[in-house]
Order: structure tokens, then C-alpha cells, then sequence
């Protein structure tokens, strides 16, 4: 009984430590993370608080951890509930929706790196299987352009582009494939393709550079929806 009263103080205290640093987060970004600035909030002194994450960097993988975990479930289900047609939009969108819902969040995993911050293994695992969801929507694309006869020859198998070579020799045997089931040097330059210009519109947005444009993004990430389902 004691030591499970121990164990759910402890998770408590880490959970809370979590949220306030989470707040920190929102207040002044991730250089504005201290764990004693944390502890002091909680009303603990910062040596208590060390005995629940050993350092500064501790806490900095559970939040990512925890981070990529939420997201990586979001785009899971987004992709579970579609039409095998609409995976790729239903994927995007859900992206863009977790973003805006909560933009300290995002940055903190696609925002400007942490100085002297390294990823453990861990964190990257996570990263990789997300990435294992983009790659499988990606591809429903490729299939869905292909059966309406699109692209070049009416979607007869074309020659690799330099960049699509370049990924197939650089990415074989690396991400979260099993025998038999590794994607082509095509699908991974469309999935690479397709995250760094739907980042590149959802980052801008989340950061607010669209502020006093005068239109709405939405606008401009469907239209770049459309456009990589065209494969534009």
C-alpha cells in the first residue's frame, strides 16, 4: 500500500511538474524552461524536484515524448476514420487542426532546435513511427492519381528524379519498416515533399506571419492540399 501511494505521489508530481513547464513554455519558450523556477511554483525547493527528473533536459524529453505521442495518435485516428481516397487530406488537416490547438506544442518538436539539447533514441523511435503514417498516406495518394490515369504517361511508372535516387539510397533500411514493406525512392520524395510544404504553411501560420495579410490561411493550406494531390 505504501509503495503504491509512493508511486502515484511520484507520477502526480511529474505530471504537475509537466504542466507548469508546459506554461513556462507558452510564457517564454523553451529557453524559459528551469526546473527550479518549476519547483518554485509548485512550492518545492529545486533539489526536490531533481529527485523526480535529474535534470532540466529529463523533463525536456517528456514533454517532447509526450508531445510527438499526442500527435502521432491524432494523425493515426485522422488516417483510421477516412476513406483509403481521403486519408491524405483527412491526415493533413488533422495536422494543421492539432497545430493551431495547441502552436507551443508544435514548435516545441518543429520549432527552432534547443541549444545543446540531444534527442535520445527514444524520441526518435516515436518520430520514426509518425513518420511511418505519413509515408502510408503519402502513398494512398500516388494510388489514387495513378487509378484516374494522372500524371505523366497516364501514371505509367516513371524514371526516379534526382531527388527521389537521392532518398532511396539515403533512407534504405533506415525508418519503421519491416521485410518487404520499405517504400520506394518515389514515395519517400512525395512524403518528404508533401511534410516540408505543410509545415512550411502551418508553421508561418502558428508563428502568426500571416497576421495582417489579409486572407485566411485555411484557404492557402487547402489550396496546397490540392496541389500536392495533383502532384503540383
Amino acid at each position: 500500500m505504501a509503495t503504491a501511494r509512493r508511486e502515484r505521489y511520484r507520477k502526480q508530481t511529474r505530471e504537475e511538474a509537466k504542466a507548469v513547464a508546459l506554461a513556462q513554455l507558452s510564457e517564454s519558450g523553451t529557453a524559459g524552461i528551469s526546473v527550479n523556477a518549476i519547483a518554485k511554483a509548485m512550492g518545492m525547493t529545486g533539489p526536490a524536484l531533481y529527485r523526480y527528473f535529474a535534470s532540466r533536459d529529463e523533463l525536456l524529453t517528456e514533454l517532447i515524448t509526450d508531445t510527438y505521442r499526442d500527435l502521432a495518435e491524432t494523425l493515426a485516428q485522422a488516417v483510421a476514420d477516412a476513406a483509403p481516397a481521403d486519408r491524405f487530406r483527412a491526415l493533413a488537416r488533422a495536422l494543421r487542426d492539432w497545430a493551431k490547438r495547441q502552436p507551443d506544442r508544435y514548435l516545441l518538436i518543429y520549432g527552432t532546435p534547443v541549444p545543446g539539447y540531444h534527442a535520445p533514441p527514444e524520441t526518435t523511435e516515436i518520430a520514426a513511427g509518425l513518420m511511418r503514417t505519413i509515408f502510408d498516406a503519402c502513398a494512398t495518394v500516388g494510388e489514387a492519381v495513378e487509378a484516374d490515369g494522372g500524371g505523366v504517361d497516364g501514371g505509367r511508372q516513371q524514371p526516379l528524379t534526382e531527388l527521389e535516387a537521392e532518398l532511396a539510397r539515403h533512407l534504405e533500411g533506415a525508418g519503421p519498416w519491416g521485410p518487404g514493406e520499405e517504400p520506394g525512392g518515389e514515395v519517400k520524395g512525395r512524403a518528404l515533399r508533401t511534410w516540408t510544404r505543410l509545415h512550411g504553411v502551418i508553421s508561418l501560420d502558428v508563428q502568426g506571419q500571416f497576421t495582417g495579410m489579409g486572407f485566411d490561411p485555411s484557404v492557402l493550406f487547402e489550396a496546397e492540399i490540392d496541389a500536392l494531390v495533383r502532384g503540383g
